[in-house]
C-alpha cells in the first residue's frame, strides 16, 4: 500500500499541472484521482455499461476506453491485479488488430502500473518504455512528459537515480517548451528530491524555491504547501533552523486552511522536530500531539510513527521515562504493525506475481500475434505495391503507345493533306504554265507558218500579246521560285533594320510604269518614317505583289492608294485599288494553299493566286497578320500589319 500511496501523492503534482493540458493525458490521469469520486459499486457498472454501449456501435475507440477504465478502477479502488490486467489485456488486443497508437499509449501505462504495484519493476519498466516509443511516434509533448515523469518516478523508487534525473530534466525541457508552469514546477520538485538524495543541498534547495515560485505565481496552494515543506526540510538539513521553521509554519497554515489532515501531520511533526533539536520540549510535544490527532483522522501510519517517535525523546529529554517509555511502546506497535503490513504486502505480491505470469503469457502471445500480423500485413503491402506499380507501368505504356498512334496518325493525316494540297496547287501551276505557254507555241507558230501574209499591224500585235505572256509567266516563275524557296527553308528570314516607307516608294517606282500603260494613278499618302526589324526582301516581295495584284484589277483611269498607319507597337500598310472589288466567296478562297482562285485583270490578265499565298506565309514569318477587305464593284483594300521597330 505504500507504493500506491506513493502513486496518490505523486498525482498530488501531477494533475494541476496538466488540467490546461492534452484532452487525454487529462482524462488518463483523472482515472486515478477523480476530482468527484463516485461509489465503486456505482463507478464499475457505468464503465461496463459505456463498453457494451461503445461495442454495439461499432465505436472501437471509444470501447477501449471503457476497457482501460475499467482496468484502472480495479487496480485503484478494488486492487484486483488479476481483472485489472484482465480488462488491460482485452484493450491491448483491439489497440494491436486496428493500430490504435494513442490508446495503446495509455493501455501500456496503466498495466506498467499494474506490474509497479506487483512489485515487478523491470516488466512496470518494459511497458513503460513500449509507451515511450509510441508517444515518440506520436510527438504528443503533453504525453511525453506524462511518460518521462512516470519513468523518473519508477526509476527513482528502486534506485535508478541517474536515470531517473535524465528523465525529470527532459520533462522540464518538454514543459518550458509547452510553456507549463505547472508541470515545470512538478519536475523541479522531483530533480530537487533526487538532488536530496545525492547530498547537493544547495542545488536541491535552488530546485525546490522555484518550484515554489511557480506554484505561488499560479496560485497552486496545495503544492505551494508541499514546496515549503520541501525548501524546510533543506534548511533544516543544513541547520538553518530559524528559515526552516519559518518554511514549516507557512506550509502548516496553507494546510490548515484546507483541512490537508496528511499535510498536517507532515507540517506539525516537522515543526515538532525542529522545537526538539533545539530542546524546546513544550513546544515540540504540543506540535507532535497535534501531528498525532491529524496522522489519526488520515490514518497515515509512517507520520503517526515518527510523531511517537519524536514525543519519546521529548519525553526522555524532560526525564519524565514513564511517558517516554509509553511513546516508544506505541511507536514499536506502530513499527511492528507497518512491519507485518510490509510482509503481507510482500506476500500477496509473490501471489500477485504469480497471476501476472498467467497474464504475460496472453500479452506475449499478443506480442507474437501483433508481429505475425504486422508482417503479413507488410508482406501484403508488398505485393500490393508490386501489383501497383505494375498496372501504373502498364498504363503508362499503353497510353505511349496510344499516344504515339494518334500523333502518327495525325501526322499522317496532315502529311496527306499537304501533299493533296501541294498536288492539287502543282495541278493549278501546271494548268496556268500551260495558258502562256500555248499562246507562246500558237503564236511563234504563226509567225514561222504565216511570215510571208502577215502584216506589220499584226506582227505588232502578234508581239504584244507574246509580250504580255512571257511577263505573265515570268510573275508565275518568280512567285512560284520565292514559294519553292520559303517552304524548303532556303530562305533566311533574317531581320535587318530599315525604313518601310523606302519599301513602299521604291516599289512604287518601280510598277509606275505599268500603271501608266493602264492609265492608272498611284497615289503614295504615307509622309511617315516606318522603322522596322524585318526581312527586307520578303516584305518587298509582299508590296510588289500587293500593288500589282491591284494594278492588274484596276480598270483604265483608276487610282491606287498606298497608306501606313502607326498603331501602338505595330504598323499597318494598306494597298486600296477602285477595280473591280469581290464576292464575299472570292474572298474565302483567298490566301489558301490549294484553292483554284483565278481572276482575269481587267486588261485580261491571268493569275493564279499563288502570289497572295506567298505574301500570307512572308508577312507570318516576319511576325506579321495579312487580310482583305471588298465588295464587288466597289474595289479591294489589301492590308498586312507588321511589328514596329
Amino acid at each position: 500500500m505504500k507504493l500506491f500511496f506513493a502513486c496518490l501523492v505523486w498525482l498530488g503534482f501531477a494533475l494541476p499541472a496538466l488540467a490546461q493540458n492534452d484532452t487525454d493525458v487529462l482524462w488518463y490521469e483523472n482515472l486515478f484521482h477523480p476530482k468527484n469520486a463516485k461509489s465503486i459499486e456505482n463507478e464499475i457498472p457505468q464503465a461496463n455499461s459505456r463498453r457494451l454501449q461503445a461495442r454495439n456501435k461499432k465505436d472501437k475507440p471509444a470501447e477501449v476506453r471503457a476497457l482501460i477504465e475499467l482496468g484502472i478502477l480495479h487496480l485503484t479502488r478494488i486492487v484486483d491485479y488479476e481483472q485489472s490486467m484482465g480488462w488491460l489485456i482485452r484493450s491491448l488486443a483491439i489497440e494491436d488488430s486496428l493500430g490504435l497508437q494513442k490508446e495503446k499509449i495509455f493501455t501500456c501505462l496503466a498495466i506498467s502500473r499494474v506490474f509497479e504495484n506487483v512489485g515487478d519493476n523491470y516488466k512496470s519498466l518494459e511497458f513503460l518504455n513500449q509507451a515511450q516509443r509510441l508517444s515518440d511516434q506520436e510527438k504528443n509533448r503533453y504525453i511525453q512528459t506524462l511518460i518521462l515523469n512516470e519513468s523518473g518516478r519508477v526509476k527513482a523508487a528502486h534506485g535508478r537515480e541517474e536515470e531517473a534525473f535524465d528523465d525529470y530534466e527532459l520533462a522540464l525541457d518538454y514543459a518550458r517548451e509547452l510553456k507549463q508552469q505547472g508541470l515545470e514546477a512538478n519536475a523541479l520538485i522531483h530533480i530537487g528530491q533526487l538532488l536530496t538524495r545525492k547530498k547537493k543541498n544547495k542545488e536541491a534547495l535552488q530546485s525546490f524555491k522555484d518550484a515554489l515560485e511557480i506554484y505561488r505565481s499560479v496560485k497552486d496552494k496545495l503544492n505551494e504547501a508541499i514546496a515549503l515543506n520541501e525548501v524546510g526540510e533543506m534548511y533544516r538539513l543544513m541547520k538553518n533552523h530559524e528559515r526552516a521553521l519559518a518554511n514549516h509554519v507557512a506550509a502548516l497554515d496553507i494546510r490548515e486552511r484546507l483541512k490537508d489532515d496528511n499535510g498536517l501531520a507532515q507540517s506539525y511533526n516537522n515543526v515538532g522536530v525542529l522545537y526538539l533539536d533545539e530542546k524546546n520540549y513544550k513546544r515540540a510535544i504540543s506540535n507532535l500531539q497535534l501531528a498525532l490527532q491529524s496522522g489519526r483522522k488520515a490514518q497515515d501510519h509512517e507520520q503517526l510513527m515518527k510523531s511517537y517517535d519524536y514525543l519519546s525523546q521529548c519525553y526522555k529529554g524532560q526525564k519524565d521515562f514513564k511517558k517516554a517509555l509509553e511513546q516508544r511502546e506505541e511507536f514499536l506497535n506502530i513499527q511492528d504493525f507497518i512491519g507485518k503490513e510490509k510482509n503481507e504486502r510482500q506476500l500477496l505480491e509473490a501471489e500477485n506475481r504469480y497471476a501476472m505470469a498467467k497474464q504475460e503469457l496472453q500479452i506475449d502471445k499478443l506480442e507474437v500475434d501483433r508481429e505475425q500480423r504486422e508482417k503479413v500485413i507488410e508482406a501484403q503491402n508488398k505485393q500490393r505495391n508490386i501489383l501497383f506499380l505494375l498496372i501504373a507501368f502498364g498504363m503508362i505504356i499503353g497510353l505511349l503507345v496510344l499516344y504515339l498512334y494518334f500523333l502518327k496518325r495525325r501526322s499522317n493525316r496532315k502529311l496527306q493533306e499537304i501533299n493533296a494540297t501541294k498536288d492539287k496547287l502543282f495541278s493549278i501551276i501546271g494548268h496556268d504554265l500551260k495558258g502562256p505557254l500555248n499562246s507562246l507555241t500558237s503564236f511563234s507558230s504563226l509567225l514561222l507558218n504565216h511570215i510571208d501574209k502577215i502584216s506589220k499591224d499584226e506582227i505588232k500585235m502578234l508581239s504584244l500579246d507574246i509580250d504580255k505572256s512571257l511577263k505573265n509567266l515570268f510573275t508565275l516563275l518568280e512567285n512560284l521560285l520565292e514559294w519553292s524557296r520559303s517552304q524548303t527553308g532556303n530562305i533566311d528570314f533574317k531581320p535587318e533594320e530599315f525604313d518601310l516607307a523606302d519599301v513602299l516608294k521604291e516599289n512604287e517606282g518601280l510598277l509606275k510604269g505599268q500603271a501608266q500603260n493602264k492609265k492608272i494613278t498611284i497615289e503614295n499618302e504615307n509622309t511617315l518614317q516606318l522603322p522596322v526589324k524585318l526581312h527586307r526582301h520578303s516584305i518587298n516581295t509582299v508590296v510588289r505583289n500587293l500593288l500589282s495584284n491591284a494594278i492588274k484589277f484596276t480598270p483604265e483611269g483608276g487610282r491606287i492608294t498606298l497608306r501606313a498607319t502607326a498603331d501602338g507597337n505595330r504598323y499597318t500598310v494598306s494597298v486600296t485599288d477602285t477595280g473591280v472589288g469581290m464576292s464575299e466567296a472570292a474572298m474565302q478562297k483567298l490566301f489558301k494553299l490549294g484553292t483554284k482562285h483565278s481572276t482575269l485583270g481587267t486588261a485580261k490578265e491571268a493569275g493564279t493566286g499563288l502570289g497572295l499565298i506567298l505574301c500570307k506565309d512572308f508577312i507570318e514569318k516576319n511576325g506579321g497578320t495579312i487580310g482583305v477587305e471588298s465588295k464587288e464593284g466597289a474595289g479591294s483594300k489589301f492590308y498586312f500589319t507588321v511589328p514596329s521597330r
